[in-house]
């Protein structure tokens, strides 16, 4: 586990106008280490699997991936587990309006269904694949069609993607990643526990594409916790690579963009350890922000199409 003092993230982030800059920049360099690795094993291994909890930034981090592979010439293609969630039942949407539904399950997938579409992917035949949509809770089955060539590599992100009771395939043909924020910030009185900075992405998130408040964010967030100590820990030893997706200029935008609605919140226990810091957070720009920025994700503007 890393640990960064916030003065000292203050003082890197606002001495330069590239600062913002130069700090994607070495996740990058991280990022290339791992797509250079895959590079040397896609013959024998041609599926990635990403995990990670929620807000872990699987999806940028899959697309910036994709993005190494593809320049070398390793045509890459990226899915998202999500799309294969099944579609609602009326019953369903009411414990969901509830909160009594266990959104973070497995069972929520059609797992017979994906692996039976990652099969014909694998096997390079035509492949119908779905898109779901998360306002109506409905999945549309053949929204778009796929046809692996050989050589190429299929990427699937989710936070199911590690657990081999969700995905069949056999191990020995995937590369296994699982991301998150580990990286805690600390003022040398208070830690910042890294799932705080994943609920302040959660909140930005759902603020900018899912129509829900800061409250309502905070109020789902210890279901989704419980979730992912159940679903998601207990396999992230089986991945071969782990990457920490932490950036140190998160705070400050986030202090510019969630500031009058955590002020509100302040007195939630979950922001008790932000609570005694965030005065001392430094606010910086998003337009500072690189537009193929991990932060992106739940920010918006991103150059990528999620």
């Amino acid at each position: 586990m890393k640990y960064r003092k916030l003065t000292d993230i203050n003082q890197e982030m606002t001495a330069s106008e590239n600062a913002l800059q130069q700090a994607d920049q070495a996740f990058l360099g991280e990022l290339q280490k791992v797509a250079e690795s895959i590079r040397q094993t896609a013959a024998e291994r041609p599926v990635i699997l990403l995990a990670g909890p929620s807000g872990s930034g699987k999806t940028t981090t899959a697309f910036l991936l994709e993005r190494f592979l593809d320049r070398w010439g390793v045509e890459t293609h990226t899915i998202s587990m999500d799309n294969f969630f099944s579609t609602m039942t009326p019953q369903q949407r009411e414990l969901s309006a509830k909160g009594k539904l266990d959104l973070e399950s497995p069972a929520r997938v059609d797992i017979p269904y994906l692996n039976q579409q990652l099969q014909k992917i694998i096997a390079c035949e035509p492949t119908w694949l779905p898109r779901y949509e998360f306002p109506t809770t409905t999945r549309i089955d053949q929204d778009w069609q796929l046809t692996r060539k050989p050589n190429e590599l299929l990427l699937l992100e989710g936070i199911h993607a590690l657990n081999p009771e969700v995905i069949t395939i056999p191990e020995k043909m995937t590369v296994r990643i699982y991301v998150s924020v580990r990286t805690r910030v600390t003022n040398g009185e208070t830690v910042l526990h890294p799932s705080r900075l994943r609920l302040m992405r959660r909140m930005l998130r759902d603020r900018n594409f899912r129509h829900r408040s800061v409250a309502e964010t905070l109020s789902m967030f210890e279901h989704v916790q419980a979730g992912e100590h159940k679903y998601i820990a207990p396999y992230k030893k089986r991945a071969l690579f782990s990457v920490d997706t932490f950036l140190p200029y998160e705070l400050g935008i986030y202090k510019t963009l969630l500031d009058g609605e955590l002020e509100a919140e302040m007195q939630h226990s979950l922001l008790r350890e932000l609570r005694q810091m965030w005065d001392d957070v430094e606010p910086l720009r998003l337009e500072q922000v690189p537009a193929d920025s991990l932060v992106r994700e739940f920010a918006g503007d991103s150059a990528f199409h999620y």
